[in-house]
């Protein structure tokens, strides 16, 4: 068709429209006069047509044919006037989809073909998905992206209506070609929606919520499911045992049948490796929390008999340590066998006794000392006086001889723990010595009885004429000339 035949339908239908506006395109169509085959319109011909004939097309004039309620939008801009306008008279044409457009779906779906198509085209109908949750299966997911067909198999015949909505209609196939697992060898149901989601990215990657009875995780998680169903999936066991049982069997470090472990593999084991093995030991039935040396002993080291009713006590593992000790010997001094009393579990040798408990507290020279230094006939009932070990150091002391003094064998009086000399007895609460004229004067100088230190003499120091002393005191009540009387008068040793 020439662009000048387009202008002069185009203007034909204007002037058809224009003509049935203006009679307001009441009743039935008007039949054409032997005139004007355009019935009843009141137009000059010429303003669409010329002197070339009545057979010779309209010529084209500016027309908006969105002006009569039925705007010319997608494919409808593109169709001739005559595609729709097929008799001379233009007014009183249908605007229903079914009036022009044949209803390929045999009546089963209604006349309303813009609930599917639009005026885009009419095979392309992806705007149906719009509209198609109204069904009973919303497309959404991978369906949204399905043609039509694809699940419509009857649509070049037009038949919509009565198409299944379950998945088992559409995935037969899938559903019989699966073998990871073999659906139908397994007895699976065809509800297929149990394990594929329509948001998976195939078939393949089922999702199906195993959580629901064990939950996948570590290990388990990658595991093909034919490892575990290895025969039918209804009814498979979920304790570990089932699956690990060759695990169990082929254990040696500790050799589990052996040894009468239990099945309960997720007591030592967990989900992400069989090993290593996650047992906390400090948890029941054991209780008994590995730390220090103990962490890295082997566990044949302690269970020796099996793993079953294994003692706890130190004893039971560090008997030849105990029997095999030596500084001190300690079956010969009787200890006990709660080893914990001075062993700690970082190292047996280095012994952390708390001696304080024993209410003698090892300080200074003390602390450095060879336990067989006063343990030499045992630990138990050792005596804590100090005169029990210093014996020899009283019996050979000479400034002053502590025995000849008759000293008390209380040696803290006057000795510390730091050293045995010097001795730290303070004199100063009964008479200064560190100041004035009594400074760095030796012990006999004034204790003149060396068998007794509570005798003194001044008198022999100060002066030895009883006459000159008697005139010195002259008035003075109570004055002897005897060390005591001045004692009494001068306890600072001033005169």
């Amino acid at each position: 068709m020439s662009r000048r035949t387009f202008r002069i339908l185009v203007l034909g239908a204007g002037i058809a429209v224009m003509a049935a506006a203006a009679s307001a395109m009441a009743g039935p169509a008007p039949a054409p006069t032997a005139t004007n085959p355009h019935g009843d319109m009141k137009l000059d011909c010429r303003l669409c047509h010329t002197d070339q004939g009545a057979a010779t097309d309209a010529v084209a004039v500016p027309f908006d044919h969105a002006a009569t309620g039925f705007a010319l939008e997608g494919q409808h801009a593109f169709v001739t006037c005559r595609d729709c306008h097929r008799q001379p008279q233009f007014s009183h044409i249908g605007t229903r989809c079914a009036d022009c457009h044949l209803d390929a779906h045999k009546n089963r779906l209604g006349p309303a073909c813009e609930q599917c198509h639009t005026a885009d085209g009419w095979v392309e109908r992806t705007h149906a998905r719009r509209d198609h949750d109204v069904t009973r299966l919303p497309l959404v997911g991978a369906h949204a992206k399905v043609d039509c067909d694809a699940c419509h198999t009857g649509a070049q015949r037009g038949e919509y209506l009565g198409t299944p909505s379950d998945c088992y209609a559409c995935h037969l196939t899938a559903f019989e070609a699966t073998r990871n697992p073999d659906h139908r060898l397994a007895g699976f149901g065809t509800d297929c929606d149990r394990c594929h989601g329509v948001f998976s990215a195939g078939w393949g990657s089922g999702d199906f919520i195993h959580s629901l009875r064990f939950p996948l995780t570590g290990a388990h998680a990658t595991t093909a499911c034919a490892l575990c169903h290895s025969g039918t999936f209804a009814g498979t066991p979920t304790d570990c045992a089932a699956c690990h049982q060759p695990d169990y069997d082929g254990s040696t470090n500790p050799a589990h049948a052996t040894a009468g472990l239990g099945t309960d593999c997720v007591a030592c084991h967990g989900t992400a490796a069989w090993r290593p093995s996650n047992y906390d030991h400090a948890q029941p039935p054991a209780s008994y929390a590995l730390a220090g040396g103990h962490r890295n002993v082997d566990c044949a080291s302690c269970h020796t008999a099996g793993y079953v009713a294994t003692p706890t006590d130190c004893y039971a593992c560090h008997r030849p340590d105990y029997e095999s000790a030596a500084d001190p010997n300690h079956v010969q001094g009787g200890f006990p066998t709660d080893c914990a009393t001075c062993h700690a579990v970082t190292v047996w040798s280095d012994s952390n006794f708390d001696h304080a408990r024993t209410s003698f507290p090892l300080t200074g020279a003390h602390a450095a000392q060879s336990c067989l230094e006063c343990h030499d006939a045992g630990y138990t009932g050792t005596p804590t006086d100090c005169y029990a070990c210093h014996q020899a150091d009283y019996a050979q002391t000479n400034d002053p001889s502590h025995s000849a003094a008759s000293f008390p064998t209380t040696c803290a009086t006057c000795h510390s723990t730091t050293a045995w000399t010097p001795a730290t007895w303070d004199h100063e609460p009964l008479f200064p010595i560190e100041s004035g004229a009594h400074r760095n004067i030796a012990c006999a100088e004034c204790h003149v009885t060396p068998s007794n230190y509570a005798h003194f003499e001044c008198i022999l120091c100060h002066e030895h004429n009883e006459s000159d002393m008697a005139n010195d005191h002259e008035g003075r009540r109570d004055y002897q000339w005897v060390s005591t009387a001045c004692y009494t008068c001068h306890p600072d040793g001033r005169d």
